[in-house]
């Protein structure tokens, strides 16, 4: 049991978290924006159901994690694993974290509501999904640093919120690509791949600048001084973030600057999914590397 509320553990169910977060920002913006890129209504039908198995996916995967945070935080309360049970009510009702744990329980099956919803009867439900997908970004800025902030806590949680949003519409999405239009790519007319990147592209480029803007902003208020960027663990983790995002954006640019150019036929195929390959392995560690960050004492705290 310890192995499931350790550390390491509440870390991996940070990185989980995020991820699926992400798969339903990715796998929302996928179903409305990218999928009608795709020519004809059969391809453009199994864009779509390809989106709403991730939104599922993702509603699944948030269902579990939710709970084995819930979980996990009982532990840290309570010691004793006798009185895990007794202190969920505590942990629940009397803590500034069980105000963020119940945002996420309301919206992850406001998320799964939605995407059963489309699978039963094919219609859509964009206000109950988005509605799920807005909770369940503000969640982690309701249990975290943002929330806690001696200063403008209202505009870091706010913030906080775009930068997860930016990074599922960035990075989300550019898995569901990967996932779903990559392969339909196969069986479509040259140039469709051309069509979908068209729309991702300025997606990716305003989150890029959504996650920059609110990044900056989170590291001036947390951070407090220069110097906090290298002489404090919260400030060397965050160094390690920039790092891995710079080399994600490096990734991103080259696909768009040398790879998307050559998608004017399939043979350009192979070079997209190798390069988005390494862009989503480095998203990877980045989300990890951002679990890990949002869990470590502020310097104001050290």
């Amino acid at each position: 049991m310890a192995l499931l509320v350790g550390e390491t553990a509440q870390a991996v169910v940070r990185a989980l978290l995020f991820a699926g977060i992400m798969g339903v920002v990715g796998g929302t913006l996928f179903a409305y924006r990218l999928a009608p890129a795709f020519d004809g209504e059969a391809l453009q039908a199994e864009a779509r159901v390809g989106a709403k198995r991730v939104l599922r996916l993702a509603g699944v995967l948030l269902s579990v994690v939710v709970a084995w945070r819930l979980v996990q935080q009982a532990a840290a309360f309570a010691d004793a694993p006798e009185l895990w049970r007794s202190a969920v009510g505590l942990v629940i009702t009397k803590t500034t974290w069980g105000t963020g744990w119940l945002v996420q329980a309301v919206a992850v099956p406001l998320v799964l509501a939605s995407a059963l919803r489309e699978r039963s009867s094919g219609g859509v439900a964009p206000f109950t999904l988005g509605a799920g997908l807005l909770a369940l970004a503000a969640s982690p800025a309701l249990s975290g640093h943002a929330i806690g902030a001696p200063r403008l806590a209202t505009v870091a949680v706010v913030l906080d919120t775009v930068h997860v949003v930016a990074a599922g519409a960035w990075l989300g999405t550019l898995a569901v690509v990967a996932w779903v239009a990559l392969p339909l790519a196969r069986r479509a007319p040259d140039g469709t791949m051309l069509r979908v990147l068209a729309r991702f592209s300025p997606i990716a480029l305003a989150s890029a600048a959504a996650l920059a803007a609110s990044g900056v902003f989170a590291s001036w208020l947390h951070l407090e001084s220069l110097q906090a960027l290298w002489a404090t663990d919260y400030g060397m983790m965050l160094v390690r973030k920039l790092v891995v995002l710079a080399g994600v954006a490096a990734t991103g640019a080259y696909n768009w600057k040398v790879v998307t150019p050559r998608l004017t036929t399939a043979a350009g195929l192979p070079s997209l999914r190798r390069s988005v390959a390494i862009e989503l392995t480095l998203a990877v560690v980045l989300v990890a590397i951002t679990a890990v960050l949002v869990a470590t004492p502020l310097p104001a705290e050290g």
